[in-house]
């Protein structure tokens, strides 16, 4: 099944604050902001001391030892990833997208977009707190986004939009993902209206 646009002229997508975005001409230059990076950092390091320091206790059992080693090496590569995303930036605009940071950058133009997939995970049983992840990818090239980047909802519109127009077919979980994000967008519009 194609996916199938919501936007609507009358209701657009949720903006990223001025402040977190630089505009220059028509491309967006996008990036997490340190309040969404820092807590993953503080779960990061905390880890690495907690886990780091069962292995390193003495008379601990071998078993917990081998667990708290193991544990320290995810929570370090955990660190790591998170770093790298503090220095990455997305280049979005109405022509394509480039993300730039890590490496020497992969981008593509919309008409080569050919992938298109949004994950939500959650935090919580109930399913109320979580991020959104976008995967996104063209003929050589992948880039993955989470809903704590600044711009999230700009960059989601573009690369619907393009899906729309390459008719790409979205998987049934995409497709309950774009929903609960266009749900949410009519929450904050009712409660915006609400609070005049």
């Amino acid at each position: 099944m194609a996916i199938k646009s919501q936007k609507s002229d009358t209701a657009p997508m949720m903006e990223a604050r001025p402040s977190d975005i630089v505009q220059d001409t028509d491309v967006v230059v996008m990036r997490y902001s340190k309040q969404a990076i820092m807590p993953d950092l503080i779960r990061a390091v905390a880890g690495i001391v907690l886990c780091g320091g069962i292995s390193l206790v003495p008379g601990v059992i071998e078993l917990l030892r081998w667990i708290g080693l193991g544990l320290s090496i995810l929570f370090i590569v955990y660190l790591v990833r998170t770093i790298l995303r503090m220095k990455i930036r997305i280049h979005v605009s109405e022509y394509g997208m480039r993300l730039t940071g890590m490496t020497d950058g992969t981008a593509f133009a919309w008409p080569e977009l050919a992938g298109f997939r949004l994950r939500y995970f959650s935090t919580r049983r109930d399913g109320k707190k979580g991020w959104f992840e976008l995967t996104l990818t063209a003929p050589g090239s992948k880039i993955v986004t989470e809903s704590t980047l600044d711009g999230f909802d700009k960059l989601l519109s573009l690369a619907r939009d393009a899906a729309q127009d390459n008719g790409l077919m979205v998987d049934d979980i995409t497709r309950t993902n774009l929903m609960r994000m266009d749900e949410a967008e009519t929450l904050v519009r009712a409660a915006s209206r609400a609070a005049r």
